[in-house]
C-alpha cells in the first residue's frame, strides 16, 4: 500500500474526533500524523527546494527523539512521514529512529529521500518494518541534469540508481515498501520526459511521479527556467509518448496543480484508451467547498532544530514557528497559543467555504497558498475518499 499521508492510519473514532474538533474550534488531544524531520543536514543543493533556506547542520539527538516518541505515541500518533529541511537518512542514528518507530507501532507512512545515503542496512529496515512508501527524489534521468538540479557532483547520480535498484531487490516480491520514483519538471527539462519514464519502468518503481517545479525560493536562480500554466500545449507530444507507453503497466502518476494541464492529459488518456486510475479516490459526499486545510487538527511538522511548522510547505525562512519541539511536551505547543490561532484560522476558511479569501490582516499563522483554491495539493489530495 502507498503512503496517504498517514490517513489509512486513523479510525473512525480518531475521525469523529477531528470533525468535532474542527465543529466546535477545539483541538484533538494531539495529532495522529506527524512529519518528523530528524535533521536540517542534507548533502545536496537542489535549486528549487523551499527548505533549503531554513537549512542548518543541526539534528535532533536521539534521545531527544526517544522521548518525542514517546509522547507523541501515547498522544495517539499512528504515523510519520520522514522528509523535511535535510534528508533524514543524512542523520546519524536514522537506523535506531526507525528501530523505535516500530518498537511503538508507528508506521513510517512515506520516506522521501534523494536516495544518495539509502545503506543496505537502512534499506533492510525498511522493508523488515514494513514501511509504506520511499520517494526517490531522482528529479533528473540523467547525470548531467541530475547536476543541474541537485548541485552535486554528476557522479552520484549512479550511486543513487544503484540504490534505488538495491532497495527493489531486497523487498523481493513483498509490497512493502512501495517505491516512488519523481521527476521535476521545468524549462530545460521536459524534453526528455520519455527518457524519465523508461528510467523509472527499468528499475521496477512502483510509480513514477511526474510533478513540475513551481518556484524559486528566494530567486536564486533566473525565474525563465519555470515553465508557465499557459506552455502546456508544448508538453502535448510528451505526455502524449509516456502514456502511449504506459497503458499496460499503469505506473505513471500525473497531477498538476495547473487545471488546464490536467484537463489536457484526460483528454490525451481518453483518446488512448489509457484504463482509469484512481490514485486518490473522491466520495460522493465530498463537497469542493470543505475541501480546506485542517491540519490544525491532525498532524504537525518537526524540523530538525525542533521548530514546529504546519506542514512542510510552510518551511520558509520568514514563517515564524509555532513553538519548538525540543523546548517542554510537545503537548503543551499543541495546545498553545500559536497552534490555537491556526485551528482558529483554518476554521474561519472552512466557514467562509466557497468564499474563502486570503486576508494578510486577517490571517496570522496562515498564507494564501493554505486559503486560495488550486494553490496547495496537500491540504485534501489524500482525504478526499471518505
Amino acid at each position: 500500500m502507498s503512503g496517504t499521508h498517514g490517513w489509512a492510519e486513523v479510525d473512525r473514532e480518531r475521525k469523529r474526533e477531528i470533525i468535532e474538533g474542527i465543529r466546535t474550534g477545539r483541538a484533538t488531544r494531539g495529532p495522529v500524523h506527524v512529519e518528523l524531520d530528524i535533521t536540517d543536514r542534507c548533502n545536496v543543493a537542489c535549486y528549487f527546494c523551499n527548505q533549503q533556506d531554513v537549512r542548518t547542520s543541526q539534528q535532533i539527538s536521539f534521545d531527544h527523539l526517544v522521548r518525542l516518541i514517546d509522547e507523541l505515541s501515547e498522544l495517539g500518533v499512528r504515523s510519520v512521514r520522514m522528509s523535511g529541511g535535510g534528508d533524514p537518512l543524512a542523520h546519524r542514528e536514522a537506523g535506531r529512529v526507525l528501530d523505535h518507530l516500530a518498537s511503538r507501532g508507528i508506521v513510517v507512512d512515506n520516506l522521501t529521500t534523494n536516495g544518495a545515503l539509502l545503506t543496505p542496512e537502512i534499506a533492510r529496515r525498511l522493508t523488515e518494518n514494513h514501511a509504506r512508501e520511499v520517494v526517490f527524489s531522482l528529479n533528473a534521468c540523467d547525470a548531467a541534469d541530475y547536476h543541474r538540479m541537485m548541485q552535486v557532483k554528476p557522479a552520484i547520480f549512479d550511486a543513487v540508481i544503484e540504490n534505488i535498484s538495491q532497495l527493489i531487490r531486497l523487498r523481493g516480491e513483498s509490497s512493502h515498501p512501495s517505491v516512488v520514483v519523481q521527476f521535476l519538471i521545468d524549462r530545460q527539462n521536459y524534453t526528455s520526459l520519455p527518457r524519465m519514464y523508461e528510467l523509472g519502468r527499468s528499475l521496477g518503481a512502483d510509480r513514477i511521479a511526474i510533478n513540475l517545479v513551481l518556484n524559486i525560493p528566494l530567486g536564486r536562480i533566473d525565474h525563465q527556467v519555470l515553465l508557465h500554466p499557459d506552455e502546456g500545449e508544448k508538453l502535448r507530444p510528451y505526455f502524449e509518448e509516456i502514456l502511449r507507453r504506459d497503458k499496460d503497466d499503469r505506473r505513471i502518476q500525473i497531477e498538476f496543480p495547473v487545471p488546464a494541464w490536467n484537463a489536457m492529459i484526460e483528454e490525451i488518456q481518453r483518446r488512448l484508451g489509457y484504463p482509469e486510475v484512481v490514485r486518490f479516490p473522491t466520495a460522493s459526499s465530498f463537497a469542493e467547498k470543505n475541501g480546506h486545510c485542517f491540519f490544525g487538527w491532525y498532524t504537525a511538522t518537526i524540523r530538525g532544530n525542533g521548530d514546529l511548522y504546519p506542514c512542510c510547505l510552510l518551511m520558509f525562512p520568514d514563517y515564524k514557528p509555532l513553538g519548538n519541539a525540543l523546548n517542554g511536551r510537545f503537548v503543551d505547543h499543541w495546545n498553545g497559543p500559536a497552534f490555537t490561532r491556526m485551528r482558529q484560522e483554518q476554521r474561519d476558511v472552512f466557514l467562509a467555504g466557497e468564499q474563502a479569501s486570503f486576508d494578510r490582516r486577517k490571517f496570522k499563522v496562515l498564507l494564501p497558498q493554505c486559503v486560495e483554491p488550486g494553490q496547495c495539493f496537500l491540504k485534501n489530495l489524500f482525504f478526499r475518499g471518505d
